[in-house]
């Protein structure tokens, strides 16, 4: 459905709105260039995930509860009423939570440019909006590296109006960071009637983590993935080619991933797993059936090789002091395989490949 063109207008009509809030957020504190990037990206994302969300709801509107086929009006009805909550009520709340997203993304940015000059202070809208939990939360003074702000930068739920300032270090006290963060949970449980914290995902940091929406938001918890929705829409896309992409990803690689460690629990590969500029490049010139979504798992490979199931090992065909470690994966809704290299000599493990098909043994 995603390749039909009435599906990607919605997602770019969208796309377009919530592009608005983020503009709107950033007009007084814009960050560098990539920070704007990453924050488009993910409002892009979004955009095609709750397409994807609404369009299946719709699906399920064409059988009645005795699996016959609908009357035209109760599935027009049923239709319009889908409209009205994704695209008016829930997109208003979107809206305005993008806005005040981008607006904190960008003041983090400025936050953390100043480093440790300058103490963060939590502050409400005064009035008597306010949630009361929020306002339990006002004036919290604590330096900008404490970890409270890690997970509890505004906003923290739907249409939250808080904010937060720098102030001078010697004009307030010091919160105690334990007892904030106790406030800080409460304000952000919010239990269902199926006993699931809706108001957990809010516990995250949008400049931190350059994302205008909540990382877990249940937009994003669809059977295939992130990834091969996003890349669907790319392939039928004027505007962003596979070449761009790759360029894309391998920019942003070398820029988040060099230099950093994955810790695992994969019995069978001895070190911890890093990466290397060729490494990266194998991984994204690597032909694939998926070949976009499997170069934009490398965003996500972090959590993809912990999630992976170890499968099988191979020493390097040419001889060279190499074992290849395959984690068995997903991609596109297909089995795939994230390839470790191991070097026996230097004693380190990289990521080095993503393939969909096995070597057959001999």
């Amino acid at each position: 459905m995603l390749k039909d063109k009435p599906v990607l207008d919605l997602v770019n009509e969208t796309n377009k709105v919530l592009s608005r809030a983020v503009d709107k957020g950033l007009k007084d504190n814009m960050p560098a260039d990539e920070m704007v990037g990453k924050l488009r990206q993910d409002v892009f994302v979004f955009s095609a995930c709750k397409t994807h969300i609404e369009l299946k709801q719709v699906s399920t509107m064409l059988l009645d509860k005795e699996g016959k086929i609908q009357s035209w009006q109760n599935f027009q009805q049923q239709v319009t009423a889908i409209h009205q909550q994704y695209n008016e009520n829930y997109l208003q709340a979107e809206y305005i939570f993008a806005t005040s997203s981008a607006e904190m993304a960008g003041r983090w940015s400025q936050f953390e440019k100043d480093g440790d000059r300058y103490n963060l202070q939590y502050r409400t809208a005064q009035d008597n909006k306010v949630r009361e939990s929020h306002r339990a939360m006002a004036g919290i003074t604590l330096p900008v590296d404490d970890p409270f702000w890690d997970s509890y930068f505004p906003p923290n739920g739907w249409r939250c109006r808080c904010t937060t300032v720098q102030v001078p270090k010697n004009k307030y006290a010091e919160s105690d960071s334990g007892d904030s963060i106790k406030k800080a949970e409460v304000a952000t449980t919010q239990i269902d009637s199926k006993g699931r914290n809706r108001g957990e995902m809010f516990r995250f940091n949008p400049g931190k983590q350059a994302v205008i929406f909540p990382p877990n938001h249940p937009y994003y918890k669809i059977k295939q993935g992130i990834s091969s929705i996003l890349q669907t829409i790319l392939e039928t896309s004027s505007e962003a080619g596979i070449a761009e992409q790759r360029v894309k990803i391998k920019n942003w690689a070398k820029e988040n991933l060099l230099g950093r460690t994955i810790v695992h629990s994969l019995e069978n590969v001895p070190y911890p797993i890093t990466f290397s500029v060729n490494g990266i490049k194998e991984y994204l010139n690597q032909p694939h059936k998926h070949y976009g979504a499997k170069n934009l798992s490398l965003r996500n490979i972090e959590s993809l090789v912990k999630s992976a199931k170890y499968h099988h090992s191979s020493k390097d065909i040419k001889g060279k002091p190499y074992v290849y470690h395959y984690l068995k994966t997903n991609i596109g809704g297909e089995s795939s395989y994230v390839v470790i290299r191991e070097d026996l000599l230097k004693k380190t493990a990289i990521v080095y490949s993503n393939v969909d098909q096995l070597r057959q043994k001999k």
